[in-house]
């Protein structure tokens, strides 16, 4: 505070001699070219008005500046704490968001979230196929080795179904040991060939049981296509979950599609 009123008496003062050099300058000037004679008082007062008059005025514009001036800094540094504030505000909203529709054990999108998007595509008539993903025997993981274990196996299991998909494909979790999977512009041949590229790569998981044992973990997998279920998604879901059924009935560890119940295999 004392630095910014030195600053402002000393540009003050500056101003104050400039005034009063050019009111010299001009008074004598004038006095000269007029021929006028002039007085010890007419020199006295040309020094004393700037000084009296000039100075007040140029502290009073000085000090207005510096307020102007601090002002336009407390502006600027509201503004950053605005726009830091707004940033943080966008980062706690897209985690929220992506909390909001994720699992949180596997990453995945969550059951609604997957659901959307099963929505949009049958809405859409996007030529998809459904495949409902389910672990095996996981009651008995979660009653032998611990619910720990069996998260580290569904984590295990989601990463392998994720690997097995392109990006464009939809990954997500449905249930408690349940995945769904939207492969993008497939036919059931080429789901099929997804589908059993994926209970490979869950059946190959190197996964051991606390005692050190190995333990193979497997999946029955079902799946429909969109196309053939215009109507309504939950004929989608129905169909991929019949079919799931008769991949469990059929021994697990297997896949089952078909358009008709009857062409399950």
């Amino acid at each position: 505070m004392r630095g910014r009123a030195t600053s402002i008496i000393a540009r003050a003062s500056v101003v104050t001699v400039v005034a009063v050099a050019a009111t010299y300058a001009v008074f004598l000037a004038a006095r000269g070219f007029l021929g006028v004679p002039y007085t010890r008082l007419d020199l006295v007062e040309c020094g004393l008005i700037p000084v009296v008059v000039g100075f007040p005025i140029a502290s009073y514009v000085f000090l207005q500046l510096e307020r102007l001036r601090a002002a336009r800094d407390a502006l600027s540094a509201l503004n950053a704490e605005m726009q830091s504030a707004h940033r943080q505000l966008k980062v706690a909203h897209e985690l929220m968001a992506y909390a909001a529709s994720h699992d949180k054990m596997t990453g995945l999108p969550n059951r609604e979230r997957f659901l959307d998007r099963l929505e949009d595509a049958h809405r859409n008539s996007e030529e998809d196929v459904l495949l409902i993903v389910d672990a095996d025997h996981f009651k008995q993981i979660n009653d032998r080795l611990g619910h720990l274990k069996g998260d580290d196996a569904l984590v295990e299991i989601a990463r392998a179904i994720r690997r097995s998909v392109r990006e464009k494909d939809v990954v997500g979790r449905i249930g408690g040991e349940e995945f769904g999977v939207l492969l993008k512009d497939v036919d059931l041949a080429q789901a099929a060939e997804t589908a059993e590229r994926m209970r490979r790569a869950v059946e190959q998981i190197p996964w051991c049981a606390p005692n050190g044992l190995s333990r193979a973990l497997t999946v029955s997998i079902g799946g429909a296509a969109l196309r053939d279920h215009p109507a309504k998604v939950s004929d989608v879901l129905s169909r991929a979950d019949r079919c799931l059924y008769a991949a469990k009935h059929s021994g697990r560890n297997c896949i089952a599609f078909g358009s008709s119940i009857g062409e399950v295999a």
